[in-house]
């Protein structure tokens, strides 16, 4: 039989003495409401060819509230594109069936917002941007810090018609 052991201080076993209300959590007003999106949720389409990278952004980008689409290649994202509204777009510049640069010249954002999320191991951000003009929003090395990532994010909707 299993028994449970319950440890009391002496406060506790007063009746007469104040209890203690924990500790405000700080993060907590940050923190949407259980089954709302917070203040500046959008909808964000990562676009991808690494399987195991891309679910890591979504994770960290879910976390923040944000509604996270994944695409593994271009043609993917492309189509989810022309399929709805899509407020930011985390794009790859090196992926199969269609690379960041060709489906930067089939969009005309904004929005979406584009953040470039790339290794730049086939592409300056200079030569995209004299072949794409000024479609990228904000450019962001692999590997970069989730937090640098949620802020590109962050400043890309706050920049949108009617930002976060």
């Amino acid at each position: 039989m299993a028994m449970a052991v319950v440890l009391e201080d002496s406060h506790e076993r007063d009746s007469t003495a104040p209890r203690r209300s924990p500790p405000p959590d700080p993060t907590a007003a940050s923190r949407p409401e259980p089954g709302k999106p917070p203040v500046g949720a959008r909808v964000v389409l990562i676009a991808e060819d690494d399987a195991s990278l891309r679910d890591t952004l979504s994770e960290i980008l879910g976390l923040e509230g944000h509604e996270c689409l994944q695409a593994a290649d271009g043609e993917a994202a492309l189509s989810v594109l022309l399929d709805r509204p899509i407020d930011v777009l985390v794009l790859d510049l090196h992926m199969p069936r269609r690379d960041g640069i060709s489906l930067l010249h089939q969009i005309d954002p904004p929005p979406p917002a584009v953040v470039i999320y790339s290794a730049f191991e086939f592409y300056s951000p200079a030569e995209v941007e004299r072949s794409v003009g000024s479609k990228v929003f904000r450019w962001l090395r692999k590997p970069a810090p989730p937090a640098q990532l949620v802020a590109a994010v962050s400043d890309a909707i706050r920049a949108l018609p009617g930002g976060g």
